[in-house]
């Protein structure tokens, strides 16, 4: 077997000692890596393990075509635990994988959760492999659903998805845990080696242009030097990291700003903890965990407005900017530079937000709800 495959070994009982529905979790990637792969795993860990049983179909890594080791694989897992539900998370060539071996194994309800579209995407590889993704793949994986849902209402209005009708069963947006007990921010800034008066930006993405970094550069270049001494901390690695750290350090140099390129992380909520302020100047995005992430930890935000990073701030719980304008982010960031006040109110807020509308026990009880609902129907 590709040891970048892993499923769970699970049989299903025969019907008389079924106690719960069997719900099959799909995944691909590696932790960290990516939105729908956290939110799984957040899944898995939750109180819904009781109410379900959960079977893992995960690939570790992409594939660049049709995998047809994968989906025997996969369909071999499905037709032994017969599940009730196979929830789909993406659209793109591991999504569109996961569909197809539900289908072929005779599953009743495929439940495909889309977290993004690869025809976003600027750079997204060869030509060919992205027109096979956008045209083929990708409205094959969604009319292959039983039933379809989104992590954001902007994702929902895509025109690729107004032909879903009654297969859409609504949004299901990600959730994050709410901090709990003392926070590490003392002591994550003394390892950082940040002083009592530094001021500490920080942006969580993957290391690619289309996170917004060419942007990022051009705003930090713009920004006058401060009375202290200003930090930005990039969290994140990715195929475009090279070019992204040149960048960024270039256009700070002149200014002042210290640079720190961290890399991947497995403590983000710590270093959220130690820092001041939540940049994220994404060219687009549907909902994303970092965001909701800093926004738990009470930092304020200056994020682009695109998709579902509107729904989360346009009620001035942060501050949105037009996505590409690096003059727009240079004069968001200055005022909460210069005033500890603006902050620490736009970060309360910020906090008050994700623990009313987009905590992990939200998603919890919306997935649930979704689960219900589709199990509820004739198959």
């Amino acid at each position: 077997m590709d040891p970048t495959i892993a499923v769970a070994g699970h049989r299903r009982p025969p019907p008389g000692l079924r106690a719960r529905p069997v719900v099959v979790q799909h995944s691909a990637g590696h932790p960290g890596a990516n939105g729908p792969l956290t939110a799984v795993e957040r899944v898995l860990a939750s109180r819904l393990a009781e109410e379900y049983d959960f079977v893992r179909m995960h690939q570790g890594g992409g594939n660049g075509g049709l995998d047809v080791a994968l989906l025997r694989t996969w369909v071999a897992l499905l037709r032994r635990v017969r599940p009730d539900l196979v929830h789909v998370r993406g659209l793109q060539n591991e999504g569109f994988h996961g569909v197809i071996a539900a289908r072929l194994a005779g599953c009743p309800r495929i439940l495909v959760t889309v977290h993004g579209t690869v025809r976003d995407l600027r750079h997204a590889g060869r030509p060919l492999r992205r027109a096979l993704l956008v045209h083929t793949a990708e409205p094959l994986t969604v009319r292959g659903a039983t039933h379809v849902a989104t992590v954001c209402r902007a994702t929902a209005g895509r025109d690729f998805l107004r032909g879903c009708g009654k297969r859409f069963v609504g949004v299901i947006p990600n959730g994050v845990p709410m901090p709990v007990g003392p926070s590490p921010r003392d002591r994550v800034r003394a390892d950082l080696g940040l002083r009592t008066g530094d001021l500490a930006m920080i942006t969580v993405a993957r290391l690619t242009w289309e996170k917004g970094y060419g942007v990022l550069a051009d705003a930090v270049r713009r920004l006058p030097a401060g009375p202290g001494r200003r930090v930005l901390l990039v969290v994140g690695d990715g195929p475009d990291g090279p070019a992204v750290t040149a960048a960024l350090r270039a256009a700070a140099d002149p200014t002042g700003l210290d640079v720190r390129l961290l890399g991947s992380r497995a403590d983000v909520p710590d270093l959220l903890s130690a820092a001041d302020l939540f940049v994220f100047p994404s060219l687009h995005e549907n909902l994303s965990n970092a965001l909701l992430e800093a926004m738990a930890h009470g930092l304020p935000v200056v994020a682009t407005a695109v998709g579902g990073n509107v729904e989360v701030l346009r009620d001035g719980d942060g501050v949105l900017v037009p996505a590409g304008d690096p003059v727009a982010l240079a004069e968001a960031l200055l005022p909460l530079l210069a005033d500890p006040a603006a902050r620490a109110g736009l970060g309360r807020r910020a906090h008050e937000r994700v623990r009313d509308r987009y905590s992990l026990d939200a998603m919890l009880g919306t997935l649930d709800s979704v689960y219900r609902r589709i199990l509820a129907a004739p198959r």
